[in-house]
């Protein structure tokens, strides 16, 4: 019998991938078997995967209510995508207990024709120093309260505002402001400590409005600076990459646009930045493939870094 609500919705996706038809009715012996629920029940956890998951649709007009699967689910990646609208996931991020994505993973193993789970969320947390920094801006986060940060690198910043905990890229961050209204983001794995600002007070959630829009709107990755100026850059995917530039596959950068498909099959995409170090690593990620057509001072800076990249190889291993 499931009992957590992860293990709920779980059984459910699962009880979707062993129908043929892959669709479901709050009915369906597999789930009133392995629930032990009503079939009211099953029925609001059926409606919760629906609003959450694109890949689940309800079939209109069907008595009882028939609910299909329409493409497999990497359940923890949606998870994060859909925080808001489970909530349970939250839960998990509350409790920091590794044992819940242990069940995912050992879940994964039962149908490993669809689900992979190559690492979890709390990796980037191992240490029990980090573990008692996340839970202290955890609690900040969720007061709208000031707090103080030293990192190990010696920087300090006092009195900041405490918005969001991010999951990028593998790593925790902490989304903060300082005293000039400036957004920045700290690895959290990198701060030493937190302190209590002597702030007491919390902050109006009108004072951040700007710095949260950023947030939602704005953010590709840890390296995108709030409040500069944004610059286009026009790049070329050549022929043996291009097909996972084309039109209408997932970006990988929240600004990517598809411009064309050259005769070659090479695709043309644009995308915005901050500052090189913003979408040089997606650049070098696909070279020699994947070519800079403008701006002129982003190829030129990106060949530096090339030639700099080879002399300093061919330096290291002459004092091998």
């Amino acid at each position: 019998m499931a009992t957590s609500a992860i293990e709920k919705y779980m059984t459910v996706i699962e009880a979707f991938t062993q129908k043929p038809d892959r669709i479901l009715t709050a009915h369906d012996p597999i789930l009133t078997e392995r629930l032990k629920l009503s079939t009211r029940q099953i029925d609001r956890i059926l409606k919760e995967l629906e609003a959450a998951f694109d890949a689940i649709v309800r079939i209109e007009k069907t008595r009882p209510i028939q609910y299909k699967l329409t493409k497999p689910i990497d359940l923890l990646e949606k998870a994060f995508e859909n925080s808001d609208e489970l909530g349970w996931l939250y839960e998990l991020v509350k409790e920091k207990d590794p044992e819940v994505f242990a069940k995912l993973g050992d879940y994964s193993k039962h149908t490993d024709h669809i689900y992979q789970f190559q690492n979890t969320p709390f990796e980037d947390l191992e240490r029990i120093e980090t573990k008692q920094t996340f839970e202290r801006l955890k609690s900040a986060v969720r007061n709208r309260e000031y707090r103080n940060l030293f990192f190990h690198d010696g920087k300090k910043f006092e009195d900041v505002k405490c918005l969001k905990l991010l999951f990028l890229e593998g790593n925790w961050y902490i989304a903060f402001v300082i005293s000039e209204d400036k957004l920045k983001l700290g690895r959290i794995s990198f701060i030493k400590e937190v302190r209590y600002s002597q702030k007491t007070s919390s902050f109006q959630p009108k004072s951040v409005t700007k710095h949260l829009r950023f947030l939602k709107e704005e953010l590709q990755n840890p390296f995108t600076l709030f409040g500069h100026e944004k610059k286009k850059a026009t790049l070329k995917a050549l022929p043996s990459i291009a097909h996972y530039f084309e039109e209408g596959m997932k970006p990988f950068l929240s600004s990517q646009q598809f411009i064309r498909k050259e005769k070659d099959d090479s695709v043309v995409f644009e995308v915005t930045y901050t500052q090189p170090l913003e979408i040089l690593p997606l650049i070098q990620k696909w070279m020699p493939d994947l070519i800079i057509l403008k701006p002129q001072s982003l190829q030129n800076h990106y060949v530096e870094k090339l030639q700099q990249t080879i002399q300093n190889n061919t330096t290291t291993g002459k004092n091998i």
